[in-house]
């Protein structure tokens, strides 16, 4: 977007004997930042998650700029634009004279990171619940649960990584709460690095059947079961060692 532009000067009236000189303005500073290319940016965020969640980047491992542009095949500036994005959602870290860095992984980070993420979506049932009507209210999560399954038969680590972070936002959308929502997405992209983590590990038949349980109490209105169900799903974490994995994965390094 250019400058803000003063306003045009008026014209002289015809009554006047001489025209008046426009008075010199000053430049007005600008108040709005230009408008970058959001659609490209967003597209180059996407594409460093769905390479992390591949194993392409692994955690704590550098990411150059002008190599990522040059393999997405754009400038740097989306590329520039999307690690500051990813940078205030918590994947990427800056540090000086070191550049930009994916986010660190460890068991302990985990573990936090899933407490609050189980608090959020665990109101977002129990507010879902509490809005009336009928099963239709989760029909949208029944479909996100069948386009998982779907991803999963895949067996390439970003669509279903992408496919689990749309069934828990539904989850979230459905209770009705936008900020939760919001709040819920601004984790989404650090889990979605987790879980990418963790899908050689971790059985797809087993979260869908949790998926399933988790829609068939909400669809019943049972509260305590959906929590049950929610909570069986979100700590499967316990049992994974994340440190691990990435350790073992540094013995295979994979470039972009």
């Amino acid at each position: 977007m250019g400058e803000l532009r003063a306003g045009e000067p008026h014209l002289a009236e015809p009554h006047l004997a001489e025209p008046r000189l426009a008075e010199p303005r000053l430049a007005e500073p600008r108040r709005l930042s230009p408008v970058q290319p959001r659609t490209m940016v967003e597209q180059a965020a996407e594409a460093i998650v769905a390479a992390a969640a591949r194993g392409l980047f692994l955690p704590g491992d550098r990411l150059v700029e002008a190599e990522i542009a040059r393999d997405l095949g754009i400038s740097r500036v989306p590329v520039r634009e999307a690690l500051r994005l990813l940078e205030s959602q918590g994947i990427v870290v800056s540090t000086p004279y070191k550049g930009m860095r994916l986010m660190q992984v460890t068991n302990a980070g985990v573990a936090a990171l899933m407490r609050v993420r189980l608090a959020l979506e665990s109101l977002a049932v129990r507010e879902a619940i509490a809005i009336p009507g009928g099963q239709e209210r989760f029909a949208r999560l029944g479909l996100a649960a069948a386009v998982y399954a779907h991803a999963c038969q895949l067996g390439d680590p970003a669509p279903i990584v992408l496919a689990d972070e749309d069934f828990h936002a539904e989850l979230c959308r459905a209770s009705g709460n936008a900020p939760l929502l919001a709040l819920w997405q601004s984790l989404a992209r650090q889990l979605a690095v987790i879980w990418g983590l963790a899908q050689q590990g971790r059985s797809s038949a087993q979260a869908e059947d949790q998926h399933r349980a988790l829609i068939a109490a909400l669809e019943g209105g049972k509260a305590a079961a959906a929590l049950e169900a929610l909570e069986r799903h979100v700590n499967w974490h316990l049992d994974f060692d994340f440190e691990q994995v990435v350790a073992a994965r540094r013995q295979q390094p994979v470039g972009l």
